[in-house]
């Protein structure tokens, strides 16, 4: 062997065998820091998709009180014109009753 050889080798031996300490905290701290942001993303994402989830319950439950509502109305709207719908608004909210009928009062008033 070439002394160049031998000097080579004798350095990638070196090299190999433990590092120097400062590049070893070196490369601890990065691993450290990259598992310490990468936890606080994971969090981060479940406690945003928990806010989320929960919206989504709620505006779920508001769009069935509207799809019975419209239910609701389109009823109502069925009902407008007929005889019977005009004779109960005029009983219930006018307090209007036919020929011949007697009324009751049971409320006591």
């Amino acid at each position: 062997m070439s002394r160049a050889e031998n000097a080579y080798a004798g350095r990638a031996y070196k090299r190999g065998d433990s590092g120097s300490p400062v590049m070893r905290f070196i490369v601890v701290m990065f691993f450290v820091i990259l598992f310490v942001v990468c936890a606080s993303m994971y969090i981060s994402q479940n406690d945003s998709l928990a806010r989320v989830s929960s919206k989504a319950e709620q505006l779920a439950e508001k769009q069935e009180a509207v799809i019975l509502e419209n239910e609701e109305a389109k009823n109502v709207q069925k009902k407008v014109g007929t005889d019977e719908y005009t004779e109960e608004m005029a009983r219930d909210q006018l307090g209007m009753v036919k020929t011949g009928e007697t009324i009751f009062d049971t409320d006591g008033k």
